[in-house]
């Protein structure tokens, strides 16, 4: 027995070794240990292999401000709570929502952000009221606010059926398959749902309350919980957690965002969505103007975000930000509010574009002698009102081409002058219906550019330089041209797209998404590790307790001596074989390794390790009874005692005729430790799921997780075969 607890506690050493422990007791080294769960964008994620989101960004800043090391850790979202107060970590983070249930566990920060719940669903299954949710099958994540407004707040809504699910993952493949009609979840979590995946949208209609998100931390830990307060309340005065939470907004709360204390120059493009100067394409941002500005970023070194908004919102929030500009056919004109006059500015111009008349099919209009006395649409501030009026035209102004072009479709109009570039890309909505003719040549040209905050005066410099390049280069040219040789058709892709539309193309685009971007290679790779440093230690832990069982049992079988350790040993291949892995995996882990400062691969190593002892014991002990008894009588005339008997005669025949059934449970074991997940352990299974949850893709990376526990197999199959042949050979 004193062989068998030091094989069980020693030769976990060699973990330590080849794993070294990534929990560090905050008390003594200065270092706070966070739990979360990386596939809660955006709170939470993976980029490459590094933790960013909100929540990491502001541990990160509460580091910074305490002078702590923040270490993370993942776990699955519903294992955290249990992680914290088993006392497995320091504190947990995961856009944790504040409530009176999960506070009889845990204590909570003072909030650093509210949210509130929305409705997601498909853009063609429109919600226009929380009514609208009657009939419908309802869905949610596991433990989340929004699982517990569904059942709480809305259980005599009469919602036909509701689902939890583990990941949000599963729930956005459900979504898009039409298992499930609306997801209830966090509004920012939505919205990046609906970024990763433009056919969902988000509907705001829950008569939802506020919510406030904290971080969670063990109910004896006071100490630490006053010493985050008060470092929170010094970071929001500050305006630190404010220009976090700025910042992911700004990013749309994309998975490719870096960290905030990593982030790369951007420009957030604002435009109104109106082809052909800046339209969305199969998700893609596709236009005159939108690939202007990849020139442009390219040019001076800035990365490119998207943002579409109404146009009348285009002025707010270039006012908002110094980083952001305002796109799509914007003519150079003045601002007519008096109020952002002064505040807002124009780049040099990089278009232009001649107005038409737009007259119903039959009209009469044709011709800018026929505009007196007519009600034409126009856009607001533009120079073609001033030409309307001086034709005795009744100009009616309206904020976009596409609004004038419906009032004339309407009948509420005669007729509209437009721009021709703007007109043409819409025509092929309204089919027949409406007639562009020819260019007004005795119009005034229309100039185009980027808006400004007029405070951006460096960036406006940038661009102005990368414009006059552009130019000069013949770039701005090449695009223009791209999209007047299509006829501005809105269906055009992108200049500088080259995504291959072929099978093998949109194969090839999936298997980059789940792989090289934001290099989530990294991540397989991790896990695969973490995968081979379990199974190795396990078995080694597992070859040592199976050995020892089975030579006890044997030799009380033969011999009957050892009969307590032979009952000890027989109860402990009964327990261990008789149940799940999973619960003896938790058992370990939140049990018995609770307030260890092991590290989540090692308590895996050590719990698969046992697991694996008491099916190896069967398999040795099988081995050792099909060694004739003649041997061991034969040792034993030699003069040999038993131990020496079983150790130089009937073990190693015993490994030959063993070897098969070593082989296939060392397979398996492999396999088994799929579940490792469980206790916070990124291994290849979890890191495949974490990256199933960024990129809402499930069949690549599942496939690519397959295929490498296959080629390991083959792999262990080859060397089974190999070690046979050898020992066959040596008898």
């Amino acid at each position: 027995m004193a062989i068998l607890m030091a094989a069980v506690f020693i030769l976990p050493m060699v973990g330590v070794i080849i794993s070294p422990s990534e929990d560090i007791d905050a008390a003594s080294k200065g270092v706070i240990v966070v739990e979360t769960s990386p596939d809660f964008a955006p709170y939470d994620y993976y980029y490459g292999t590094e933790f960013v989101g909100i929540d990491m960004d502001i541990l990160r800043a509460i580091g910074m401000d305490t002078g702590y090391s923040i270490q993370f850790k993942q776990n699955r979202f519903d294992s955290i709570i249990t992680s914290v107060t088993a006392g497995n970590c320091d504190m947990g983070a995961s856009g944790f929502t504040i409530t009176d249930e999960r506070k009889k566990s845990v204590n909570f920060t003072q909030p650093y952000t509210t949210i509130k719940q929305v409705a997601v669903g498909l853009k063609d299954n429109p919600l226009t009221s929380e009514s609208g949710l009657i009939g419908k099958k309802l869905v949610a994540q596991l433990g989340t606010s929004g699982e517990y407004y569904v059942e709480e707040d809305l259980k005599n809504l009469g919602w036909e059926t509701y689902t939890g699910l583990n990941t949000y993952s599963d729930i956005v493949l459900g979504l898009l398959n039409k298992a499930y009609d609306y997801e209830i979840v966090d509004e920012p979590v939505g919205l990046a749902q609906v970024t990763a995946n433009p056919e969902l949208a988000v509907y705001p209609v829950l008569n939802a309350p506020i919510e406030e998100y904290g971080f969670l931390f063990n109910k004896k830990d006071t100490a630490l919980l006053e010493e985050i307060n008060n470092s929170l309340t010094r970071l929001k005065a500050d305006g630190t957690i404010d220009a976090i939470l700025k910042y992911y907004s700004d990013n749309g709360y994309r998975t490719d965002t870096p960290s905030y204390y990593d982030q790369e120059p951007t420009l957030f493009v604002i435009s109104d969505n109106i082809a052909p100067y800046s339209y969305n394409r199969l998700g893609d941002t596709a236009g005159i103007d939108a690939d202007i500005m990849r020139a442009i970023g390219d040019k001076i070194g800035y990365k490119v975000r998207f943002i579409d908004v109404r146009a009348t919102e285009i002025i707010d929030k270039i006012l908002w930000s110094p980083n952001y500009i305002g796109a799509g056919s914007l003519e150079i004109r003045k601002i007519l509010n008096e109020k952002n006059e002064e505040d807002v500015v124009f780049s040099d111009a990089y278009a232009t574009d001649k107005l038409v008349i737009v007259s119903p099919n039959g009209s009469t209009i044709t011709t800018a002698d026929n505009l007196s006395g007519m009600h034409v649409g126009v856009v607001t501030a533009s120079k073609a009102k001033t030409y309307v009026e001086d034709k005795d035209g009744i100009a009616d102004e309206y904020s976009t081409v596409s609004l004038a072009l419906d009032a004339v479709n309407r009948g509420e109009l005669d007729c509209a002058v437009v721009d021709y570039a703007t007109a043409k890309s819409l025509s092929y909505g309204f089919a027949s219906a409406l007639v562009i003719h020819d260019t007004l040549t005795d119009a005034p040209v229309a100039n185009y550019g980027f808006m400004f905050s007029a405070g951006a005066t460096e960036l406006i410099e940038l661009v102005n330089g990368a414009i006059a390049d552009l130019t000069t280069d013949g770039t701005i040219d090449e695009v223009k041209t791209y999209y007047a040789d299509r006829s501005y058709n809105p269906d055009t892709p992108s200049f500088f797209d080259d995504t291959d539309d072929s099978f093998w193309g949109k194969i090839w685009d999936r298997i980059e998404r789940c792989f090289l971007e934001n290099d989530r290679w990294e991540l397989y790779f991790d896990g695969l590790k973490n995968t081979l440093k379990i199974t190795v230690v396990a078995l080694l832990i597992g070859l040592a307790i199976g050995v020892l069982l089975a030579s006890a049992v044997s030799l009380n079988a033969q011999t009957g001596k050892l009969r307590i350790i032979a009952a000890l040993c027989k109860g402990y291949i009964t327990i261990i074989r008789g149940t799940p892995v999973m619960i003896q995996l938790l058992i370990i882990y939140y049990v018995v390794f609770a307030s260890s400062s092991l590290n989540a691969v090692l308590v895996a190593s050590i719990a698969f390790g046992i697991n694996s002892g008491a099916y190896i014991a069967e398999i040795v002990r099988s081995g050792m009874n099909s060694v004739n008894k003649g041997q061991t009588e034969a040792a034993r005339c030699l003069g040999l005692n038993n131990g020496q008997a079983m150790k130089s005669v009937v073990v190693p025949q015993a490994i030959r005729n063993i070897m098969p059934a070593l082989g296939n449970e060392s397979i398996a074991l492999l396999k088994e430790t799929s579940i490792a997940g469980f206790i916070g352990v990124l291994d290849l299974t979890r890191a495949g799921d974490i990256i199933r949850g960024q990129t809402y893709d499930a069949l690549v990376p599942l496939i690519a997780v397959a295929l490498i526990y296959l080629v390991i197999v083959l792999i262990l199959q080859f060397l089974v075969k190999r070690m046979e042949r050898r020992l066959n050979n040596a008898y």
